[in-house]
């Protein structure tokens, strides 16, 4: 037996096969997924499961002795084992062994040889499905044990109204041990009556039952115990609705009316409260943003609502469990607390979304001044299990009534604002204005637009030339990415490239530019002419530790020479993990592919680090190119980078070359390559194959 410990300890997975190599796959394929588990023939796997129990087995149908079908026999036989679920896998094609296999218990079906990709994804649903229905397992329990543990009485009926479950509470004000009394009417266990008249009251749980809704019993009701104990009771019953609408029986609770008035105190309090911090919820505070509204009016001043969230909480939760991130956020509610006056309302909004409501505002300096405080409670870091955190918060301010007349724009106003703040940096406070409001919206139809552009393969890749400035010979291209608008109108970069980034979309931007470039480049090369062409990678594309093999396979697919294609990283996207860069920059330059970096000198990296990696070219980039000739600071750096790249053998290529003078200069510094509007502005593929065939 042998163990190999995840990132998910709490995971675990049986692998079963009589085939080592089959085991080293299976290994290879779900390392870091879950905490693996491995046995060869069926009576290990069986004893390995009643130890373990894992959440997922994948099971080798042919197995010497033993085979899978036997042994998912014996797990499904087995009280300790029956419930795990099992992955059939085999390389026969027939359909019978796969409707066997499921007719077992098997929960799914993978053939040999398995495919990478696929496999893992499915396997990892499979691991995630077998934990949600432990997870709800575990929740019915909560549940069953939660009910038995609350004050009120609790009984559960079917849909004709017999006793399918009683609480402890239940069985002693009706005198009936929940046993004795499953399937019988819940009147007989149950036994109602009018405290006046002593006759006999129908159950409400059969007007939940006929009607479909919650029906409170009627006042001066009595309860009358088997043992002849009477008690003075409330109660509401509800019909017990499936998801899909579905009335599979009803409910009843009730409890001594004595307990009546503490218990709806209760449930008013956690109605409009968080349960965590205990402060007001969504519900409450609508109605003191509601009443500070009123107030402002009357008294002619302004009220300020503060949107207020924890920067990066998702990654620190995540990171430290939810736990210690619901502590997090118990200690953040009380720094919060600190600071509010009594006429100050601080709510929860969920998450790590606070809200803070200044009924009384005479100045904009208030809330100023107030924001600084809020910010001046995140400078001490958090002490969670003796280890420091530090947290920071971004607000977002809106003013009634400058920004908003209702509840609804006062909140969402404070949202675009808080969006401002985070994208400018976090940390920081921002105030709405219209202005901003517009370019939130923008920046949403901009997402739209992009996402229908990418879905619809609409994007377009323009090339833009690089030659040597010398001769002017043309030495390659550079894939740039256009998109247009439904007016038919270019969108700039600037604007979409980085909306990619942000949205997570750069990756498949990345992919669809990558790939046209490649079908281009072939092209040309179809013609008579081998033209380079270089493709920018984001920095988001490069921490995907997929990007050498989807590289690889595309090349593979479409047969593309590895000569003909250069990647071009920025600094920013070679510094995110220098040892993990390392190794990619290794295998794209073993596989033959030139590799650059963009946009040389704007970044942070370290000359010591760029000994380390294995890179052919640099480029200037354009904002130094653009003012040497009138900056004495650009044109050293430019120096600086042209006898950088001499030192080191790499070449060099210049952007953003507009006039002669810079060719020339650049020439004189020993710069050898350039592309720029002196030469030609990118160009549509159309337009590029006529300017080779010129």
């Amino acid at each position: 037996m042998q163990i190999i410990q995840s990132e998910l300890p709490a995971a675990k997975i049986l692998l079963v096969d009589d085939q080592a190599s089959s085991l080293m796959l299976l290994r290879e394929l779900l390392q870091g997924m879950a905490t693996l588990y491995f046995a060869t023939d069926g009576v290990t796997a069986l004893e390995l499961a009643r130890q373990q129990h894992p959440e997922l087995i994948i099971l080798d149908i042919e197995m010497p002795g033993m085979d899978g079908i036997a042994v998912c026999r014996a797990l499904k036989a087995d009280p300790v084992t029956r419930d795990i679920a099992i992955v059939f896998i085999t390389s026969h094609i027939d359909t019978e062994h796969e409707l066997s296999s499921l007719s077992e218990g098997g929960i799914d079906f993978l053939r040999k040889p398995l495919h990478a990709a696929t496999s893992r994804i499915r396997i990892k649903n499979l691991l995630d499905l077998s934990r949600y229905s432990r997870q709800v397992e575990a929740e019915k329990e909560w549940l069953r044990v939660t009910l038995c543990s609350i004050g009120d009485a609790v009984i559960a009926t079917d849909l004709d109204g017999k006793i399918s479950f009683m609480n402890p509470i239940a069985e002693r004000m009706t005198g009936w041990f929940a046993k004795e009394a499953l399937h019988r009417p819940i009147e007989e266990v149950m036994q109602l009556r009018d405290a006046h008249s002593l006759e006999p009251h129908w159950n409400p749980i059969y007007f939940a039952l006929k009607e479909q809704r919650v029906v409170a019993m009627a006042l001066n009701c009595q309860l009358v115990s088997r043992t002849g104990q009477l008690y003075q009771v409330e109660d509401s019953a509800a019909p017990i609705i499936d998801n899909s609408g579905k009335c599979l029986g009803s409910i009843v609770v009730f409890h001594d009316v004595s307990e009546s008035t503490a218990l709806a105190l209760k449930m008013s309090h956690l109605a409009n409260h968080d349960p965590l911090t205990n402060l007001p919820n969504r519900v409450l505070l609508y109605d003191r943003i509601e009443q500070a509204i009123k107030r402002a009016e009357q008294l002619h001043h302004k009220s300020a609502l503060l949107l207020i969230d924890l920067d990066h909480f998702k990654y620190v939760n995540d990171s430290i469990g939810h736990n210690l991130g619901d502590l997090l956020i118990k200690q953040a509610s009380e720094r919060l607390l600190s600071i509010c006056g009594a006429d100050t309302t601080l709510a929860r909004l969920g998450g790590d979304e606070f809200v803070l409501v200044l009924p009384e505002l005479w100045s904009i300096d208030e809330v100023a001044l107030f924001s600084s405080q809020v910010h001046s409670q995140f400078q001490q870091p958090f002490v969670l299990e003796h280890k420091k955190y530090q947290m920071a918060v971004s607000i977002g301010i809106s003013i009634y009534p400058d920004d908003a007349q209702t509840i609804e724009m006062f909140m969402r106003h404070a949202d675009v604002a808080m969006f401002k703040a985070k994208s400018e940096g976090r940390n920081r406070t921002s105030f709405f204005s219209d202005e901003l409001e517009q370019q939130i919206i923008h920046r949403h139809q901009l997402e739209l637009l992009l996402r229908e552009t990418l879905a619809n393969h609409q994007l377009q890749v323009y090339y833009q030339p690089k030659l040597c400035l010398q001769t002017g010979r043309l030495l390659g291209a550079e894939a740039l990415a256009r998109m247009r608008n439904h007016q038919g109108q270019w969108v700039s970069p600037v604007e979409f490239i980085p909306l990619a980034e942000e949205t997570g979309l750069i990756g498949e931007l990345g992919q669809q530019v990558l790939r046209q470039a490649c079908l281009e480049c072939l092209s040309w090369q179809q013609l008579g002419y081998q033209v380079p062409v270089s493709v920018n990678i984001a920095a988001a594309q490069f921490a995907n530790p997929h990007l050498v093999k989807q590289i690889s396979s595309l090349m593979t697919e479409l047969k593309m020479p590895a000569y003909l294609l250069e990647l071009e990283v920025t600094e920013s996207a070679l510094m995110l993990d220098v040892n993990k860069t390392k190794s990619m920059l290794g295998q794209l330059k073993a596989a033959g592919i030139c590799i650059s970096i963009d946009d040389f000198g704007t970044g942070y990296s370290s000359l010591s680090y760029l000994k380390k990696f294995q890179v052919d070219v640099l480029k200037i980039d354009k904002s130094f190119v653009h003012e040497m000739l009138t900056d004495k600071g650009d044109m050293e750096i430019v120096k600086a980078v042209i006898s950088l790249a001499q030192s080191m053998n790499l070449q060099l290529i210049a952007e953003g070359i507009e006039i002669e003078a810079q060719k020339d200069k650049l020439l004189e510094l020993g710069c050898q390559m350039g592309q720029g509007y002196l030469f030609s502005k990118p160009l549509s593929a159309e337009d590029f194959q006529a300017y080779l065939q010129r």
